[in-house]
């Protein structure tokens, strides 16, 4: 009595151990940005609405989606009214892929993006994950813009603290708007080498 068959406690502590370490293991790890952050590192601002969005297999042989976005405010490397790019992630027939914490989108939705620049696979990623895209919703007749800040752990550069990014509350989107709008204006007037 009292002795635990080794393989069994082996596997016991094994699953626990993979247990806690899930969650932790399927967030990724991020700087925390704020609005100003976003603005400097953000190579395309734009507000608008997705049109249009279609999985597909790259030649490079990853799952890639087309996104295509009615422009309402181009704010920031980008002018006209069809904003089009591509990111990684998405379904194709049986076969699915994602990066944990990046924004996913939906046709119809209303979004404010920060996004990087197009990398060598003709791919762009929203600045900071998903703290580069906002989403606006009608509540209460009030139009709010939100994060889904969810799958992220955030680090503070200054302290080194990390923690799990948390639901954040609506911000009025209009007053959102025209904070980027000044702060896209400011930056503009630095000088290069200051810029980010």
């Amino acid at each position: 009595m009292g002795r635990t068959n080794p393989p069994i406690a082996v596997a016991w502590l094994l699953a626990t151990l993979l247990g806690a370490l899930a969650p932790q293991a399927e967030a990724a790890t991020v700087l925390r940005l704020d609005l100003g952050d976003l603005v400097a590192r953000a190579a395309v601002v734009v507000h608008g609405r997705v049109a249009h969005k279609a999985s597909r297999k790259a030649p490079h042989g990853a799952i890639v989606t087309d996104i295509e976005l009615e422009v309402f405010h181009a704010l920031k490397g980008f002018q006209g009214k069809t904003f089009r790019f591509t990111v990684y992630g998405g379904v194709v027939g049986d076969r699915g892929s994602a990066i944990s914490g990046a924004p996913t989108f939906a046709v119809g939705e209303e979004v404010l993006l920060f996004l990087d620049r197009t990398n060598r696979y003709g791919l762009r990623a929203a600045v900071g994950l998903s703290q580069g895209k906002f989403t606006v919703r009608e509540v209460d007749g009030k139009r709010l813009a939100f994060r889904d800040l969810e799958g992220l752990r955030l680090v503070d550069l200054a302290t080194g603290h990390v923690e799990e990014a948390k639901s954040e509350q609506g911000r009025p989107f209009d007053e959102l708007l025209a904070e980027v709008t000044r702060r896209i204006a400011e930056e503009a007037k630095k000088p290069k080498k200051e810029q980010k």
